[in-house]
């Protein structure tokens, strides 16, 4: 079985304003630059606990047994939820001890028409949060670092958990791919609908892309974006899973045989490899896919 999960903005985001209009950025190792980095976690933070918050209200015990699954999987995820509103509460708490100023939470929209919509964007913001959390730890030292690191962990617990409810493999690779605060941003928008504070840090164009069909011989990942979205010339996907960046030409856009789990797609305006100091070629993305199955 193969899922296919896209991370794609509904009319109703649409509104949604982020700006780069914010301070001049603060020098690396500073108080200032600690602190920004935290707020952005604190950012991913309130958004992943109020969406279980909003999940967990509306899906009970039964819906999940209707659905087949066993009762204590709506367990785990109160446990998720309920992890999430610590990570919440251990940020704001480092932020003030420190003398800065908390960021609120936003306004959200989530898809969660039936249960595997909800299932479907919890696995999806689980393995994000990963990568969110292993780019921003090149911005922390120290007891900051460690934290952060303890965070991860759990984080990769929720995925791992979560992939392997959807039958695919809970630990698909070595190691696990960071990503940058525009990459993360970018996802994030899907679900914000406004906020009462400058983020501070400008999206991407949201990229819709989408897996071979099941059973084609066909290794092509279709992709479009607004704008020149459909022009393929000249450009390149990019295939972010594990430590692995693989780039194909977008009139290719062969999906890497060896992306069996979460791969994060990017169209870039060349071949140059992003990195998290390099991606000023970007042109749309991360769109975010769920390759394979785990048959163990």
């Amino acid at each position: 079985m193969r899922f296919s999960i896209v991370l794609v903005a509904v009319a109703a985001l649409a509104a949604v304003s982020f700006t780069t209009a914010a301070p001049a950025a603060p020098k690396p190792g500073s108080n200032a630059q600690t602190l920004t980095v935290l707020n952005y976690a604190l950012t991913l933070e309130h958004l992943e606990a109020e969406f279980y918050k909003q999940g967990l209200a509306k899906f009970n015990e039964t819906n999940f047994t209707d659905a087949g699954f066993d009762a204590k999987v709506r367990d785990r995820f109160v446990h998720i939820g309920e992890h999430e509103s610590e990570h919440v509460a251990t940020l704001t708490s480092v932020i003030e001890s420190m003398k800065g100023k908390p960021v609120p939470i936003c306004n959200y929209s989530f898809p969660m028409d039936n249960l595997t919509q909800f299932l479907a964007v919890a696995q999806a913001l689980e393995n994000t949060g990963v990568s969110a959390y292993l780019g921003a730890a090149s911005g922390l030292s120290g007891d900051l670092l460690t934290a952060a690191a303890a965070i991860t962990t759990v984080e990769a617990r929720h995925a791992a958990y979560l992939n392997e409810l959807w039958g695919q493999s809970g630990l698909p690779y070595a190691f696990d791919t960071a990503l940058g605060p525009r990459e993360i941003v970018t996802i994030a928008s899907n679900f914000i609908t406004s906020c009462p504070y400058k983020i501070g840090v400008n999206p991407f164009t949201q990229l819709t892309a989408s897996l071979p069909a099941t059973g084609s011989n066909s290794t092509k990942v279709m992709t479009s974006f607004e704008g020149n979205g459909n022009m393929t010339d000249s450009t390149f996907c990019q295939f972010l899973f594990g430590n692995n960046v693989t780039v194909s030409p977008r009139s290719e856009c062969a999906l890497p045989a060896n992306a069996n789990g979460y791969i994060f797609v990017l169209v870039t305006k060349d071949k140059t490899p992003i990195s998290l100091a390099q991606d000023s070629n970007v042109l749309a993305g991360p769109a975010l896919l769920f390759n394979g199955t785990h048959s163990g």
